[in-house]
């Protein structure tokens, strides 16, 4: 794929015809999205560097690209032999320029598709791992004031710590304000469901009209019930697992279970016999193993038969 045109297309001036030859070229193979990403990181370090040191001057859009082609003859050399984060980009990215105190910033957004994770690191060193039909929308750098994102769905954060400028997460309903800490959000719009769990350091989580706050403590986990949020203890930690690909499971339902391997992997599931809908199960499974291993382990306990029908994209349980 020709350098010049994935570079427009990182800068948000390639045409519709070319951001879809773009994104067919991303998603054909593993060794394009990885070659994309970090070339795409290199962009944002960069943009970012320049934003930095010539925070009195705005850069145009044209110099950060003929600058930026330069820089794609270097790493195109490179690209191959370095490890690289994995991200799923939206199939149209979009971009708003914000003009603070003469600086430009570019807001981005990230979609992961259903039955996909993805793994990104901020410009502040925060790192973040979304996962599927999540949505996070963050700036190309920091202000000196603040650093904010904007979450729909589930994320795991490791803040970088920063005492004179707190990291926050805004979702749907709620915000989540932490220094330096690490924590879960699941937070999809769609449902209306909220959760923060707290693994280290501290967070404080507020609704948007800040009419409730709450502080947490690591070990605890803050969910909104009943119009109001409550505070109790994380009950399984294997859960958060889920970042580094790992599906688990501990004494759920069969149904419940069932739930979350559609929503892993972007498939229906028609169950057809309701008599091991309540049995229940502890498991963890690769979610790169894919749903047939799953319901093969599955059998031993419950019994149940499965056909995947691969055309229309749905497993029917009997």
């Amino acid at each position: 794929m020709n350098s010049e045109l994935i570079n427009k297309y990182i800068a948000g001036n390639a045409s519709q015809e070319e951001k879809e030859a773009i994104q067919l070229w991303i998603e054909s193979n593993e060794k394009n999205r990885k070659m994309y990403m970090s070339l795409r990181s290199l962009y944002d370090i960069t943009i970012g560097h320049m934003q930095e040191e010539k925070r009195e001057t705005i850069v145009s859009r044209n110099k950060k690209q003929l600058f930026f082609i330069d820089l794609l003859k270097i790493a195109a050399a490179i690209i191959i032999t370095f490890g690289c984060t994995y991200v799923f980009l939206q199939s149209r990215q979009k971009e708003v320029v914000v003009f603070e105190n003469t600086s430009n910033i570019v807001m981005q957004t990230l979609h992961v598709p259903t039955g996909q994770r993805a793994e990104l690191t901020l410009a502040d060193g925060t790192r973040v791992w979304l996962n599927s039909r999540s949505t996070l929308t963050f700036p190309n750098y920091f202000t000196e004031a603040s650093r904010d994102v904007y979450l729909d769905g589930e994320g795991y954060f490791d803040i970088a710590h920063n005492e004179n400028k707190p990291f926050c997460v805004n979702t749907s309903a709620h915000v989540i304000k932490a220094l330096g800490t690490e924590f879960n959000v699941f937070a999809y719009s769609e449902n209306g469901y909220f959760e923060t769990s707290l693994l280290n350091g501290s967070v404080e989580i507020s609704t948007q009209d800040n009419q409730q706050i709450i502080s947490l403590a690591p070990g605890n986990r803050a969910y909104w019930e009943d119009n109001q949020l409550m505070i109790s203890s994380i009950r399984y930690y294997d859960y958060f697992l889920w970042r580094k690909g790992i599906i688990s499971f501990d004494n759920e339902q069969v149904e419940d279970i069932l739930k979350k391997l559609e929503f892993y992997y972007d498939i229906s599931i028609d169950n057809r016999n309701k008599s091991i809908s309540k049995i229940r199960y502890t498991g963890k499974f690769r979610t790169k193993d894919g749903i047939e291993h799953v319901l093969n382990v599955l059998k031993v306990p419950t019994g149940l038969r499965f056909h995947k029908d691969s055309e229309k994209n749905i497993v029917r349980i009997y």
